[in-house]
This record gives C-alpha cells, sequence and structure tokens, in this order.
C-alpha cells in the first residue's frame, strides 16, 4: 500500500511522495528531515499536505485518506470540464444564431438599396 502515488503531491516536484511518508513515519536522516521540513516551509500545498497527514493517528489511514482526496480531486475535475463543455455549446449557439441574423439584415438591406436604386 506504501507504494501507491500520493497524486495530490504529484506537481510539487521539490519533493517526493515516498519522501512525505518516510518524513512522517520519522524514517530519515537528520539532514533529510531537515532538508524536507526546508521545502515543506517553502510550499503551502506541502504544509498544508503535512499538517494533514500528521494528524491521523494510524499511518495506514495516509493511504486511505490519500485515496479518498485523489477521488474527490477527480470527481472535481470531471465536474468542472463538464460545466466548462456545457457553457461552450449554448455560446456556440448563441453566435451562429446571431451571425445567420446579421446576414439576413445584410440582404435584406441589399435587396432595399437596390430596389430604391431601381425604382
Amino acid at each position: 500500500m506504501r507504494d501507491k502515488l500520493l497524486d495530490i503531491l504529484k506537481n510539487e516536484a521539490d519533493i517526493s511522495e515516498q519522501e512525505m511518508l518516510n518524513y512522517l513515519e520519522g524514517k530519515l536522516t537528520p539532514e533529510e528531515r531537515q532538508s524536507v521540513e526546508e521545502r515543506i516551509a517553502t510550499s503551502e500545498m506541502l504544509a498544508d499536505a503535512e499538517e494533514g497527514l500528521s494528524q491521523l493517528k494510524n499511518k495506514e489511514e495516509i493511504n486511505k485518506a490519500v485515496a479518498s482526496l485523489n477521488k474527490q480531486l477527480a470527481n472535481q475535475l470531471v465536474n468542472q470540464r463538464r460545466k466548462r463543455k456545457r457553457r461552450e455549446l449554448p455560446n456556440q449557439s448563441l453566435i451562429i444564431l446571431s451571425t445567420f441574423i446579421i446576414l439576413v439584415l445584410i440582404v435584406i438591406a441589399f435587396v432595399v438599396i437596390y430596389k430604391m436604386q431601381k425604382g
């Protein structure tokens, strides 16, 4: 289970998932621990992740919490993409309709001007 990737830290290139787990479990050397703590101090995302994960009493709960967070994030991304697609379709339809109406008005104006010049 420990091999499971912590996708929530994927964008934080300065610390690996394994380093965070080792840090939380106290398996780092003092030098490695200091290095991780310095990187956590410079990143709000890492600080929040460390704070939340360190509050779990049972370290096995970390994998469950991370899996739950990953699932929630994935659902939010899917919902955001759906909302964007829904917004795009009405806007495209409105643009097409507006363009058609403008073209019809141009044709009508052309016909009226043409008839006024002849008649």
